[in-house]
């Protein structure tokens, strides 16, 4: 089974063409916004995923934002195929997440081989609204 090795959120990254090496800039754990509804600017969900023991078995990952009222919002799906390689890097561009309430939202990242969806990481999001920014 594929194991996650780490996901945060981050407002960009670069991949290295040579060295496949990710540099993440600015971390992300909270938004001021001057009103709400907002549209946050655009980040990313980054993730490395270790896949020793996953064999050829193809699993699904899935990006869901659990806003402070409990409602899900699924934000994105891939699947892989592992083939070759020991490690997958896998990001998340979320242009334009649109957030209506303060609070803790999260960012929910899941996995899926045969059955169900299992949780793999949940990562804070804090919109905090600040009517003088």
């Amino acid at each position: 089974m594929p194991e996650l090795i780490y996901a945060l959120i981050c407002s960009d990254l670069i991949i290295d063409k040579e060295s496949s090496s990710t540099s993440f800039i600015r971390t992300i754990e909270h938004a001021v916004v001057p009103e709400l509804p907002a549209t946050l600017p655009s980040i990313y969900f980054a993730s490395l995923w270790d896949l020793e023991s996953a064999g050829d078995t193809p699993f699904s990952v899935s990006l869901i934002l659990v806003r402070p009222n409990g409602e899900d919002v699924t934000l994105g799906v891939q699947e892989i195929k592992p083939g070759g390689t020991m490690l997958h890097k896998m990001n998340f561009q979320l242009p334009g997440l649109r957030v209506e309430q303060e609070g803790k939202h999260v960012l929910a990242v899941a996995m899926k081989t045969d059955g169900d969806w299992v949780t793999k990481a949940r990562l804070p999001l804090y919109v905090f609204q600040n009517p003088g920014t």
